[in-house]
């Protein structure tokens, strides 16, 4: 299985919409390699190219050096692009919200600051998806080659921000997909989803045939199902279900985010390494931590991190790039077993059962799901 991690340079964040420091990549990608890793997650936020032509090519040669760095290192990496929901937090730029704020409104980072806006209905503005298709064309432009980058994470996340109709999706998605194949066939394309998505699953369905694979996030939620428990194992679980859940639906290769669970109780190895064991032998194709290491104190209050408490403590490296001891354990258990088939077996139904009312049937496999184990 590919074990992947999303990387956020721990000494400049994301707040100040820069590229990641390359020296401090550098030596974080070979303590990544050491642990065994084979791919990093690098998100890229679509406010941190808009700037003057000046500024955004300074962002974009930031980025080749960061990439040039994770190539040094033995590693190849992954685009999150436009990334938008990143440790808990939407990340967007100024035309994707309304201008009044709303106490219903949930935190987004937009014009250097943390606010409570609502999302606009993008979709519907042919303009701003003109604009969005234009810029992520100058990334794709601009590291398009580079032996470092394997594949992209595209529209993460971005079905919830604001639900488009098929059209609209299908033509935004389908735009993406072109820029990166016109350029560079051998990339994966990959969609990235929030687990919520399995709720409500028409759209992103028939948006999955036009891409390689699928990413399940959304760990900084749960589904409210029977004998969750709690802790990383207990997010594992989840992960495998879900997982197992989207690979019959989507029929894609799917990847799953995990590591919310450290945030639940303190989790001691042997805690871990059953579910990661049945993690190594379930349908997903690979699992990413959801931070790769931890910030610099000196960032601990900056959004992300300073928006949930532990957050800080996320990441399967500390903030001078050393290992954290448990996560070794882990790392190994999953690496240890092969997949295995007949990992769906626990669901009795048709997808088109499954789609006419999925809440009902997500909640109710569950307990198929802990049955088979």
């Amino acid at each position: 299985m590919l074990i992947s991690a999303t990387y956020i340079c721990p000494v400049k964040g994301l707040a100040g919409l820069e590229p990641p420091d390359p020296r401090q990549l550098g030596r974080v990608a070979k303590a990544a390699k050491g642990l065994g890793l084979e791919k990093l997650l690098l998100p890229v936020l679509e406010e941190s190219l808009l700037g003057q032509s000046r500024g955004k090519v300074a962002f974009l040669d930031g980025l080749i050096q960061a990439l040039n760095q994770v190539a040094e290192a033995g590693l190849t990496t992954c685009l999150i692009a436009p990334a938008q929901r990143i440790l808990g937090l939407d990340w967007v730029p100024p035309y994707l919200v309304r201008a009044v704020r709303d106490t219903r409104a949930g935190p987004v980072f937009v014009d250097g600051r943390v606010r409570n806006l609502l999302p606009s209905e993008w979709w519907k503005s042919m303009a701003v998806v003109q604009k969005r298709i234009r810029i992520f064309r100058e990334l794709v432009g601009a590291v398009s080659g580079h032996p470092a980058l394997a594949g992209w994470i595209i529209l993460d996340r971005a079905l919830e921000w604001s639900r488009p109709d098929v059209q609209a999706a299908d033509l935004v998605l389908r735009s993406f997909v072109t820029e990166i194949k016109d350029r560079d066939e051998r990339n994966s394309i990959v969609l990235g989803l929030g687990w919520s998505e399995l709720l409500d699953p028409g759209l992103s369905v028939g948006l999955a045939g036009h891409v390689d694979g699928v990413r399940i996030s959304g760990g900084e939620t749960q589904p409210t199902v029977t004998d969750r428990g709690s802790g990383l194992g207990a997010e594992i679980l989840m992960a495998i279900y879900v997982g197992t859940i989207a690979r019959w639906l989507y029929e894609r290769p799917i990847q799953v985010e995990i590591g919310w669970g450290v945030l639940e109780k303190a989790n001691i190895p042997e805690d871990i390494a059953e579910p990661a064991r049945a993690l190594a032998g379930a349908v997903p194709a690979g699992a990413a931590w959801t931070s790769l290491i931890d910030p610099h104190p000196k960032l601990n209050s900056e959004p992300p991190w300073g928006m949930r408490h532990g957050l800080n403590g996320i990441g399967l490296l500390d903030h001078g790039a050393e290992p954290k001891e448990q996560v070794e354990t882990w790392l190994r258990a999953i690496r240890s077993i092969l997949p295995h088939k007949g990992a769906d077996e626990f669901i009795d139904i048709s997808r088109e059962e499954y789609t006419a009312d999925p809440r009902t049937h997500l909640l109710r496999l569950w307990d198929h799901f802990r049955e088979s184990l």
